[in-house]
């Protein structure tokens, strides 16, 4: 088990006026990617640097495999926690390799076993060893810099992962490749996911639910789709911008209106990758000869996308859900 769940957390800052983070209540389910999305100031990054305590709550509790982390040492919990930062904080005197390396050695590891595991990861983030593992991070790009980050705090195999806009500071094309990245180690790995953002379309790109905060309360917490198709509040709809179905299209992805193979697929039906797009889909299903598109996963047929299918999802909501991993 390696779910988060928050009750009743609050913290409040010395001299503050009012609450940093006030009663929150979440449960993040074993191997889900959840995003804390909302406004500077709104206590997102508050509640997740609460989970591996480096901001103690005021009041409340919060459990890390039903184990209430204030009962953990400090050190321990925070090896058992995977931290990729905006900063990357890459060690400027080590190299790729000892950069990564770092937790396996406070571990204990032997180094028969941290030079493979280096290099595995490095494989991971599409990094090829034999290139980068001598390097220093000044001679990486931001981009390779924040994949170096990102191995490093995969390098125990921790089960949760926070990770605190680790892009932020990445042009936008860097960017869109990261995040396809993470999705598709998230798809393989299963970790457990608390990431946050300020950046709508990256929430709803990544996530299989999102936390929309404000003023240090949630104030929904759902599904991407139910979001923009059933948003709580005014607040919630214009932060999501929901009523913008074409920019819906161009960031939800197939799987989520996914419906089971009705038929044996004929080599001739369209096909599209389960992390593929919404608009996509629909751009082929508009074709006077297409009455389905076929989805695969790692090549292989796993069902079908119909104009009634997307239809039905944009009305209810509830199938709308962005993830490309193996249920």
């Amino acid at each position: 088990m390696s779910g988060i769940r928050f009750e009743n957390v609050s913290k409040q800052y010395a001299g503050a006026a009012v609450p940093a983070v006030f009663d929150v209540n979440l449960q993040i389910g074993e191997g889900s990617f959840v995003v804390l999305l909302g406004p500077s100031g709104c206590g997102k990054t508050t509640l997740l640097k609460m989970v591996n305590r480096l901001y103690e709550p005021t009041s409340g509790a919060i459990f890390l495999n039903n184990d209430d982390i204030r009962s953990l040492e400090v050190t321990a919990l925070r090896r058992r926690i995977g931290y990729v930062i905006q900063q990357v904080g890459l060690f400027p005197h080590m190299s790729v390799a000892k950069n990564i390396a770092v937790v396996p050695e406070l571990l204990g590891w032997d180094e028969t076993q941290i030079t493979p595991r280096v290099d595995e990861l490095l494989d991971l983030v599409n990094l090829s060893p034999g290139e980068f593992r001598s390097r220093y991070p000044s001679q990486l790009s931001g981009g390779q810099q924040q994949r170096v980050g990102l191995a490093r705090a995969l390098a125990a195999d921790p089960q949760v992962l926070l990770m605190d806009e680790p892009f932020g500071a990445i042009d936008a094309i860097t960017r869109t490749t990261l995040q396809d990245e993470v999705l598709r180690l998230q798809r393989r790995l299963k970790k457990t996911v608390l990431f946050v953002t300020h950046d709508v379309e990256e929430a709803l790109r990544l996530a299989d639910r999102i936390v929309v905060m404000r003023a240090g309360r949630v104030v929904q917490y759902d599904t991407p789709g139910k979001l923009l198709t059933h948003p709580a509040d005014d607040f919630v709809g214009e932060l999501l911008n929901s009523d913008d179905r074409v920019r819906q299209f161009s960031l939800l992805r197939v799987e989520s209106v996914m419906e089971p193979l009705a038929a044996q697929v004929d080599e001739d039906v369209p096909r599209l990758d389960v992390c593929d797009d919404l608009r996509r889909a629909l751009s082929l299903l508009l074709r006077p000869d297409v009455q389905r598109v076929i989805v695969q996963r790692d090549g292989a047929a796993v069902g079908q996308v119909t104009l009634e299918g997307l239809r039905s999802a944009g009305e209810s909501g509830e199938a709308w859900r962005i993830s490309c991993r193996t249920p």
